[in-house]
């Protein structure tokens, strides 16, 4: 496991409790024990995990979770398919509400992953996971993932055409999605909005507002994605983003929105998302979100 995982106890006394439980988290993950892991875990628990296929980020039944025996069994079947060997950060953000990692994982198939047989193979697989966290342990791990596993163990995992060697060409075009994104959002400009989504743009994301049960929301279509963005980011007044990872396969921000006062006196709302792109398009919105009263 890499020294980046090292349970180092003292981060909590200096306020990284975050950090310190997602650590926790990932160390556990290479025990192959599901108990284990699950130790790490709060109660109240929002995890997203689509199925990558060819078509993009699928949510079949069993992947959006929200009570904490869902992610129990989830983790038992897991240890059916692949057990982790190892875990690589390449890109890592700690909030203190968050966590956020992009990293290359070596696994071991232990069965059937897909429809083919890994039984003993050993494969990487590139993944980018926000961790929503609580006082008890991570609260959700919501994970996207950069190629099919199944393609990835028979080694048919695509590959992107080449882009200019003296600048990255390809994450510059993704970064001004993203501005473009928070352009329509901001503007409530449907028709722009609905021009930098895919067709099959898939969400799962979870948002608590003050006061009020949290909103748990899955879609499917572009046309019920941009209804979700609509009501996360409603009645703003201004959005910033605060944390933004670009990279070739995916755009990470922490957006806060800043509410007009008709709409949420002295209050912002924070929004962490992953968002998969492809040929340009945004295909996945995967998040946490939550209401914050400001001091008068």
């Amino acid at each position: 496991m890499s020294s980046a995982y090292r349970l180092q106890h003292w981060l909590r006394d200096v306020g990284e409790r975050s950090l310190f439980n997602v650590r926790y988290h990932v160390v556990e993950e290479t025990a192959e024990d599901a108990d284990a892991v699950c130790k790490t875990i709060s109660k109240d628990v929002f995890f997203a995990v689509p199925n990558r296929t060819r078509q993009g980020n699928e949510l079949p039944p069993g992947t959006v979770l929200t009570t904490y025996d869902q992610v129990r069994d989830y983790y038992a079947g897991r240890l059916g398919s692949y057990a982790v060997l190892d875990s690589r950060p390449l890109r890592s953000v700690a909030g203190d509400w968050y966590v956020f990692n992009d990293s290359a994982a070596t696994l071991r198939g232990t069965g059937t992953v897909g429809d083919i047989d890994a039984s003993g193979a050993e494969f990487v697989v590139n993944s980018a996971v926000l961790f929503p966290t609580a006082d008890d342990g991570i609260r959700g791990e919501i994970c996207v993932t950069r190629h099919p596993f199944d393609d990835v163990v028979r080694g048919l995992a695509p590959k992107l055409a080449p882009e200019p060697a003296i600048h990255p060409a390809r994450e510059m075009r993704h970064s001004a999605r993203l501005d473009e994104l928070v352009d329509a959002l901001r503007t409530n400009d449907d028709a722009a909005l609905g021009a930098l989504l895919a067709e099959g743009h898939t969400v799962a994301t979870r948002f608590d507002p003050l006061g009020v049960p949290s909103e748990i929301s899955t879609a499917r279509t572009r046309a019920d994605a941009q209804k979700i963005l609509r009501g996360i980011f409603a009645g703003a007044r201004d959005i910033a983003i605060v944390t933004r990872i670009v990279t070739d396969w995916y755009v990470f921000a922490e957006y806060v929105v800043a509410l007009d006062p008709r709409n949420g006196r002295g209050r912002i709302r924070r929004f962490a998302a992953t968002h998969p792109i492809e040929d340009g398009l945004f295909t996945g919105t995967f998040g946490y979100g939550k209401e914050e009263q400001l001091d008068a």
